[in-house]
């Protein structure tokens, strides 16, 4: 069932509409995308699955939002996490911030970094594009990375938290004090690169 793009939703229609996205989110951190059915996904909204269809053409199309919401989400706490400036360099905190989001939600940081998610939607791609331009700019004024190489160190840093994210979704069962040592070596990695010790 097609609707408008212009039309807007009823308050109850976005309640049910963030509902199911919450549902989702709630059962992929549980199970992954496999594990991940429309009938379960509207029964934990409180919905029939017919009413999903209304918002949503179909499960892909619904994991294509989440994974967009989840982009613009790290954009936002990577953002506040410079605001409140609690380290001596901004890429300190916006990796902190970065390494955080990929520990706290393992399943969905991999659906969104997916290439089925990033090449099947533009809003995805482009709200991936925000989220690195807002890390990137953490580098902005760094003295210890010459402006010539912010790009490329920003990718390299945005690349390994791929990697992390990877390295973390492997290790399964994980407890919290092993995810967060986990981010404390990668921080600390991340400064040794940036150092000039390093670059000599």
């Amino acid at each position: 069932m097609t609707r408008p793009a212009d039309l807007k939703l009823s308050p109850s229609g976005a309640t049910l509409r963030r509902r199911a996205l919450d549902s989702a989110q709630a059962l992929l951190e549980e199970g992954g995308v496999e594990g991940l059915h429309l009938r379960e996904i509207a029964d934990k909204a409180g919905s029939a699955v017919a009413s999903l269809y209304y918002h949503f053409a179909d499960k892909d199309a619904l994991l294509t939002e989440l994974a967009t919401q989840g982009w613009r989400d790290l954009g936002t706490k990577i953002a506040q996490a410079m605001e409140r400036g609690s380290s001596s360099h901004r890429v300190d905190d916006a990796s902190s911030a970065y390494m955080k989001f990929i520990q706290r939600h393992p399943q969905l940081y991999a659906l969104m970094q997916s290439r089925s998610v990033l090449t099947a939607d533009v809003r995805a791609r482009a709200a991936e594009q925000e989220a690195y331009g807002i890390f990137r700019s953490s580098l902005d004024g760094d003295e210890r990375v010459p402006t010539a190489q912010v790009e490329s160190v920003s990718l390299l840093l945005w690349v390994l938290g791929h990697g992390i994210a990877a390295a973390t979704l492997a290790a399964g069962g994980q407890d919290a004090d092993a995810a967060s040592g986990l981010r404390d070596k990668v921080l600390s990695g991340f400064g040794f690169l940036l150092s000039s010790r390093f670059r000599d």
